[in-house]
């Protein structure tokens, strides 16, 4: 019984830590994040691609421009099931995404690569999405 309770913690932990890091207010105003993804709506057409835009909070003024690639991160917070306690966010890149549009304070980007599955840990769900966080590529 205890280990089901302890599950049931972790999910509602894992939960709230979740919503800590994709809420706005809990990211410094220095934080490069993806704020918004859109996608195109698929109609049909076998010759069309169904293209998402990545709207990230980097633009100009902070030195990107069309073409610069950022790499994106997942922050994941570590769980020890020994000690039932939040251990470590890990931070790990696991994608590049490049500039299509870019404005003083805010850009579009769109996919340029995503990193092979036995380089990355698992993803859910395996895709750039609200609150990772981006960084100029080197």
């Amino acid at each position: 019984m205890k280990l089901r309770n302890g599950f049931a913690l972790f999910g509602i932990f894992l939960a709230s830590v979740v919503t800590w890091v994709l809420t706005p207010t809990a990211l410094s105003d220095e934080t490069a994040i993806i704020y918004s993804v859109f996608k195109g709506i698929d109609l049909g057409n076998p010759n069309d691609a169904v293209q998402k835009d990545y709207f990230v909070n980097l633009g100009t003024n902070q030195g990107v421009r069309v073409g610069t690639v950022l790499e994106v991160a997942r922050k994941s917070p570590s769980y020890d099931l020994t000690t039932e306690k939040l251990y470590k966010d890990l931070i790990f890149p696991f994608a590049q995404i490049k500039i299509i549009h870019a404005e003083k304070d805010a850009s579009i980007a769109r996919l340029e690569k995503l990193y092979s599955p036995d380089k990355t840990p698992v993803l859910v769900p395996r895709a750039v999405i609200v609150g990772d966080l981006v960084k100029i590529s080197k």
